[in-house]
Formats: structure tokens, C-alpha cells, sequence
């Protein structure tokens, strides 16, 4: 990926022996190439040096440690990798921010506020029908009992079960209609 130097072929560079001097000649001689790259592939000049600093500042860290043989292909695997974490980094951020938007979480107030509205309506609604029908429908939608678990736990027929919880939807459908409409105009 990268052109080697001239005299010292860019692989011969020890940061343990040459310290300072080493790192301002391979600071110098992959800082542009490296830059590049990194702009191809964040499309932003900040983003871009901010992440081949962060490479040299790493590299310099990690001098005593650091045994490289070749430097142009040990930059490019590094930089890529960083390219990559930054990519996951800027994934992270978007969702956190799509979600957590002001606009988002009064959307989120006013539809919790919407749904509250719409229960305290059917709790008004279901007491105008008979008790057995009123638990029926609760364990039917509030507590998710299949029609063969309600029949059983109330000793009733599956059909009996079924005609309650028919007749509580007929009279919610009936008195839930105007509010719905409106509901769903507005939107």
C-alpha cells in the first residue's frame, strides 16, 4: 500500500534504538499516505487526522514494545483496524442519538399518555358489563389465557368463554369507536 523510504526502505526503523529520531522520520514519511486513506474512508478531513494521530500517538506509546519489520503494511493493518472501530463508534452513536432525540422521547410521553387514556377508557367501558364477562376479558387480554385455560380455571365451556369475550369487544368496538376515529385523524 505504502512506497517504502529511500534510504532506509522504511523497514529498518527501530523505535527502541533510534527513539525520537525513528518516529519523526516514519511520522514523516507516512503521515500524508496514511491521512489519505483514513479520508477515503470517513470522507472527513477532522475524522481523518484525528485517527492517524491517534495511530502515531499509539505507536509512541508502545515504542519499547513495538518489533516491526515492516512498517507499511504494520500502518495499514493498524489503521484499518482503527477505521473500523471508528465506523462501529459512529454506528453506536447515530442509534443512541435516533433514540434518544427530545423529539423522540415526547413522541414516546405522549403515546404512553395516548395508551393510559385508552386503558382508563376500557376499565370505564368494562364495568358496564357483567363481572363473570369483566374477568373473562382480563384474563383474555390482560393476562394472555388462551380460551382453553380461561374455560378450565372458570369451570365454563370453551364457547361460553368465547361468546364473553365476544360480547366485551363488541361493547368496547361500540363506545371506543368515536375516540379511535379521532385518534387516528389526528395522526
Amino acid at each position: 500500500m505504502f512506497a517504502s523510504a529511500s534510504s532506509h526502505s522504511g523497514n529498518e526503523l527501530c523505535l527502541q534504538r533510534d527513539g525520537m529520531a525513528a518516529f519523526e522520520l516514519l511520522y514523516k514519511e507516512y503521515w500524508y499516505q496514511l491521512y489519505c486513506v483514513a479520508f477515503k474512508y470517513t470522507g472527513s478531513g477532522p475524522d481523518a487526522e484525528e485517527l492517524v494521530q491517534n495511530l502515531f500517538e499509539k505507536i509512541w506509546r508502545n515504542r519499547a514494545t513495538l518489533q516491526v519489520k515492516n512498517w507499511g503494511a504494520f500502518l495499514t493493518v493498524s489503521l484499518r483496524n482503527m477505521v473500523i472501530d471508528f465506523h462501529r463508534q459512529q454506528a453506536v452513536k447515530n442509534k443512541f442519538l435516533e433514540n434518544y432525540q427530545p423529539g423522540a422521547a415526547t413522541a414516546s410521553m405522549a403515546e404512553e399518555l395516548e395508551q393510559e387514556q385508552l386503558l382508563v377508557l376500557i376499565e370505564n367501558h368494562l364495568h358496564e358489563l357483567p363481572e363473570k364477562t369483566q374477568t373473562i376479558f382480563k384474563l383474555s387480554r390482560y393476562e394472555h389465557k388462551s380460551v382453553k385455560e380461561i374455560a378450565g380455571h372458570m369451570q365454563l365451556t370453551e364457547k361460553a368463554v368465547e361468546y364473553h369475550i365476544t360480547k366485551s369487544l363488541k361493547l368496547l368496538r361500540q363506545h371506543l369507536r368515536n375516540y379511535l376515529n379521532t385518534y387516528f385523524t389526528l395522526l
